[in-house]
């Protein structure tokens, strides 16, 4: 083969690798898939409203996920008085000793320091995983414990917690594991237990569970992500709690 044949060739597969890698990228991002964060940049005066939580705050295997994502049509919904940032790590526990950590994840670090006036927590679904699950006082003590680290402040901010979402098991089963492992008799467990603790701390409860219930249609083929439906239902549901501020 000559040599500026073979560079034609190298060229051509180099081309073929680029746009592979661009088109897998774009799949990825746009369902959620990438890890990759968007926020808005905090401008003067605004009410500053953080999302706390993990694959379904993120909005995993959201389809056009940057305009869909349950934090982007909540921010719509909201209007351009407030700031809604996303802090929704895929994957992350409760627990410090569970797979993913949420503490110890950059996103942890930045929604501290985005000194919130509005903190909506919604996590809990993967500590429902086998390897995750040591009990229901020792997630409440975690649980409890992750979400004061966010009122050590001068001013804290207004808390919501939020239930996780209802689990699905797949058609025909009842008992065990759901995709990704989680335990949906365990995620009910769970819920009630964050139902306890808003009650015995005060915090407003908003109830993405109950929310859920006996409604897969809002649910992906995994049975455990909320899909477009899904995303908009809960967004919908926590602006009910978000306090209206004058000019709204």
């Amino acid at each position: 083969m000559k040599k500026s044949r073979k560079v034609k060739v190298f060229i051509i597969i180099l081309l073929v690798i680029i746009i592979c890698g661009f088109s897998f990228f774009g799949y990825m991002f746009m369902n959620g898939l990438s890890g990759i964060r968007i926020n808005p940049q905090y401008k003067e005066g605004q009410i500053k409203v953080a999302l706390v939580g993990d694959s379904v705050t993120y909005g995993h295997s959201i389809r056009n996920w940057p305009k869909n994502n349950y934090p982007a049509l909540l921010s719509d919904l909201l209007g351009e008085k407030y700031c809604v940032k996303s802090y929704g790590v895929s994957g992350s526990t409760v627990q410090p000793d569970g797979d993913q950590p949420y503490n110890i994840t950059k996103a942890y670090t930045w929604s501290h320091d985005f000194d919130c006036d509005i903190l909506v927590f919604m996590l809990g679904s993967n500590d429902s995983k086998p390897e995750n699950w040591k009990g229901a006082e020792a997630f409440k003590r975690e649980y409890l414990k992750l979400l004061n680290s966010y009122l050590n402040t001068e001013e804290p901010p207004l808390v919501l917690i939020c239930t996780p979402p209802t689990a699905y098991f797949p058609e025909g089963k009842t008992t065990g594991l759901t995709n990704h492992d989680i335990q949906p008799l365990i995620v009910e467990e769970i819920a009630d237990i964050i139902r306890e603790a808003a009650t015995e701390s005060g915090y407003t409860l908003i109830d993405i569970n109950n929310l859920t219930e006996n409604r897969r249609e809002l649910f992906g083929k995994d049975n455990v992500h909320p899909n477009n439906d899904g995303a908009k239902a809960i967004a919908e549901c926590i602006y009910k709690f978000i306090p209206k501020y004058s000019g709204d």
